[in-house]
């Protein structure tokens, strides 16, 4: 193109001396058209040029922001200022009218166009402004959240975490307080309000529901989740537990992995053995939870709900209490462990030592969860694990010959521990073979390797 416009120029520069003045003969006038056909597509090749070249700056920066609705102004304007070069330098047709009959034009359509006006120009607004650019994670007041996938001339497109597609028209979001979590990192700050039985200590509240969100894959370690009391009235207390995720999609499956830890250590008041029957008579929908006491551990245990009341009384006169420390090592990989021990409260950290002599982390445990099922349901009184505590807490352990008793006589409760000792050791399985490193082969066992499959080293011997 650049060749054809260098050599267009130089025609029109023997033929009319300048494509800018282009002199005609005026006896001449088949000439004369053909000649203003040649100008045109001169100044529209200039138009062509003008914008691919801007298109490779554009290109050469690398930016990761594909702007279309600016780009696509851009080079509408210079193609409209291309067709008013031809119009009055090459035709000389007076500009001024052409102007004014445009502006009386412009006025209709813009009346009859007002609201895909308001949209188009909110757009180019929002792009000059960049808010919030392609790929980033924003929310929207109303509730409208996702991340931007596409910004054209009348609406911004948004994929929520629903893998939905949102599509809000720009004159709308030009009027909204927008909050773009992807403006200084990706990482997001989300929220869950719980409401607790105010019968419970403000401040073991506090603190289990700081342990439940610590103790979530989801959650970031850093900054550590914090957890406030936000209202109190009669029976209640509202509790609001901060915490933050890598991005906005994870956010999700941080308040369920949440409410799935806290629903280890609580329960809607009112239910039989931890409320009250003024409490129990509220609808389900108005009522606290309740943090139920360590006697009270046994009867929300799924593998221990089968037993009976005496039997869960006497397990708990065999209660073993173990406080610990931050920073304590409770368990050592391959140690021996006689007794099951379930996390009244703590925070405890599990790693692996793999093959290759790393330790890595494989999760945690929070109030509610156990450890040492596997010993007591194989007798085999070695873990895979190294616990250490990051928060001090409380354990409650249960000698294996406490419960094999009750094993022997509750089939069922045998088909329980036998499906979450598979899964634990299915996820130990899999974390192993994640841990393993590509072996690396070195330049003589690759050439090896390439001399084997090309059977380079047997036809040497037969020769």
């Amino acid at each position: 193109m650049s060749i054809l416009f260098a050599a267009e120029t130089i025609l029109l520069v023997a033929l009319v001396q300048s494509p800018l003045h282009p002199v005609y003969r005026p006896e001449d006038l088949p000439r004369t058209f053909w000649i203003q056909i040649l100008i045109c597509s001169w100044w529209v090749l200039a138009a062509r040029a003008l914008v691919l070249s801007l298109a490779l700056l554009r290109s050469l920066r690398r930016s990761a922001v594909k702007n279309k609705l600016l780009w696509n102004v851009i080079a509408a304007s210079i193609y409209i200022c291309a067709g008013l070069a031809i119009l009055g330098l090459v035709f000389e047709f007076p500009l001024q009218g052409i102007m004014a009959t445009s502006g009386i034009i412009a006025i209709v359509l813009g009346l009859a166009l007002q609201s895909t006006l308001a949209d188009v120009f909110s757009g180019i607004s929002l792009n000059i402004e960049r808010p919030f650019q392609i790929g980033d994670e924003i929310l929207l007041e109303g509730g409208a959240e996702g991340q931007v996938i596409e910004m054209n001339w009348r609406s911004t497109h948004l994929r929520n975490s629903a893998n939905d597609l949102v599509i809000v028209p720009n004159s709308a979001i030009a009027k909204m307080r927008i909050q773009n979590h992807s403006g200084g990192s990706r990482r997001y700050n989300g929220s869950l309000t719980i409401v607790i039985d105010s019968r419970n200590e403000p401040e073991l509240a506090l603190e289990t529901l700081k342990q439940a969100a610590m103790t979530c894959p989801a959650i970031l370690d850093r900054p550590t989740p914090s957890v406030a009391a936000a209202d109190f009235k009669a029976d209640r207390i509202t509790y609001e537990v901060n915490f933050s995720t890598a991005s906005i999609a994870a956010a999700g499956d941080a308040r369920s992995q949440l409410i799935a830890q806290l629903y280890k250590r609580a329960r809607p008041s009112g239910r039989p053995g931890v409320g009250g029957s003024a409490i129990a008579q509220d609808s389900l929908e108005s009522r606290p939870i309740f943090l139920f006491k360590a006697s009270e551990l046994f009867n929300h245990i799924p593998l221990l709900e089968p037993l009976s009341s005496s039997e869960k009384d006497e397990l708990n006169t065999k209660i073993i209490r173990r406080t610990f420390g931050a920073g304590e090592e409770l368990l050592t990989q391959g140690a021996t462990l006689e007794a099951v021990q379930f996390v009244f409260s703590g925070v405890i950290e599990a790693t692996r030592e793999v093959q290759d002599g790393r330790k890595l982390k494989v999760g945690k445990l929070g109030p509610g969860d156990s450890f040492g099922i596997l010993s007591l349901l194989t007798g085999m009184h070695t873990e895979d694990v190294t616990l250490t505590s990051l928060t001090s807490g409380l354990l409650l352990g249960l000698y294996s010959k406490d419960l094999e008793p009750i094993l022997q006589s509750r089939p069922e409760l045998i088909e329980l521990l036998s499906h979450s000792v598979s899964k634990l050791q299915q996820f130990i399985a899999m974390f192993d073979q994640a841990a393993i490193q590509p072996a690396i082969i070195s330049q003589p066992d690759l050439l090896w390797h390439i001399k084997q499959f090309f059977r380079l080293g047997a036809r040497r011997d037969s020769n």
